[in-house]
């Protein structure tokens, strides 16, 4: 008998998830760009235009339009500049019960919110405040509307759906988005199921865009589903830096992990990531990485000049550094430094 994949994941609400001490793809991924100085801000919440277009995409995709209505809400208003959006949301959070309205909080309090984000620093304070107020006052009503739904302008919206019809529509891609046949069962398709696992006595998690199970080979296909700004040929680009290669390595080992511990799964063979990919330009396509079981460092690029760490060698030592707290790296010492060892290492 046939058992579904979702049984062995570990079924928690989406804030549940989030909210879990186990360390991401996202986590690390930050970390490793962002360096020691940053981690005291690593938790720290991320809002971009591109992860907007993103979580719209994977919503409608993997959860459907109810889901979607449920969790955003689309209106028109004129175009914001995000640096705005982001101190009117701020203003908003703070001042919502006390003002009813953008216009009539006073210039000092948004002046303040002006610095804090150092929104055009050379401006007059008064001149902040007075462009602010005028580019944000519809968006900070909008926020009363929405409650706790993420506001989307129509244009975004627009060109999420032209994704997702392209991803559903393309030769390429469309298989992968198909619904189930209910004819068939030896292939099963399951949307972000999430899993936790212990390696090296680091505790992780991951939640999977899209897992698809061959039944009667026994295969299973691990997926991401990647929107970009980039051309969708492009993409190994944006692997690089974004470092995919975390999410794909690590996630392999924490599903591979579930499945070694799992009498029904132990023996299907986990394959390599795949990463579907569309952009503007509305011609996905699939990338696969064929180094995702690979362990220890990866070296790459035409002059051997793009190094790339393994997962489990960032998280163990971003683990120790969460739990201990140091003054400085490690490496760095009270005592006399060499900086040349420094330079050949680090630069």
């Amino acid at each position: 008998m046939m058992k579904s994949l979702k049984e062995i994941s570990w079924e928690v609400p989406e804030d549940i998830y989030r909210q879990d001490p186990a360390l991401s793809y996202s986590t690390l991924a930050r970390y490793e760009r962002e360096g020691f100085s940053k981690v005291d801000h690593l938790f720290d919440k991320v809002e971009s235009p591109s992860l907007l277009l993103g979580s719209i995409v994977d919503c409608l995709i993997t959860d459907g339009q109810e889901e979607f209505d449920r969790r955003f809400l689309v209106a028109e208003f004129p175009a914001i500049p995000d640096s705005i959006i982001t101190i009117v949301k701020d203003i908003f959070s703070t001042y919502s019960e006390v003002y009813t309205s953008l216009s009539n909080i006073p210039d000092d309090y948004i002046i303040t919110f002006a610095q804090k984000y150092n929104y055009q620093p050379n401006w007059r304070p008064e001149t902040r405040a007075k462009v602010i107020r005028e580019k944000g006052s519809e968006y900070y009503n909008l926020l009363y509307l929405s409650t706790d739904k993420t506001i989307v302008d129509t244009e975004t919206y627009k060109v999420a759906t032209d994704m997702v019809d392209a991803l559903k529509n393309s030769p390429i891609t469309g298989s992968y988005f198909s619904p189930d046949n209910p004819f068939d069962d030896t292939i099963g398709k399951y949307y972000q199921l999430k899993f936790k696992a212990t390696l090296h006595n680091v505790d992780y998690r991951c939640m999977a865009d899209l897992i698809t199970v061959n039944y009667k080979d026994k295969i299973i296909y691990p997926i991401d589903l990647k929107t970009s700004f980039k051309h969708e040929y492009e993409f190994y680009k944006s692997f690089i830096d974004w470092n995919y290669q975390i999410q794909a390595r690590l996630y392999w080992r924490i599903i591979r992990n579930n499945l070694d511990r799992d009498e029904y799964f132990k023996d299907f063979k986990l394959d390599d990531y795949r990463f579907i990919v569309v952009s503007r330009d509305l011609h996905p396509l699939v990338w696969y990485f064929h180094n995702t079981t690979a362990l220890g460092e990866l070296v790459y690029g035409r002059h051997n000049n793009i190094i790339m760490r393994d997962p489990e060698e960032i998280g163990m030592e971003l683990r120790k550094i969460l739990d201990n707290k140091p003054i400085y790296p490690e490496g760095i010492t009270s005592r006399d430094n060499d900086i040349v060892d420094w330079i050949n290492n680090n630069m």
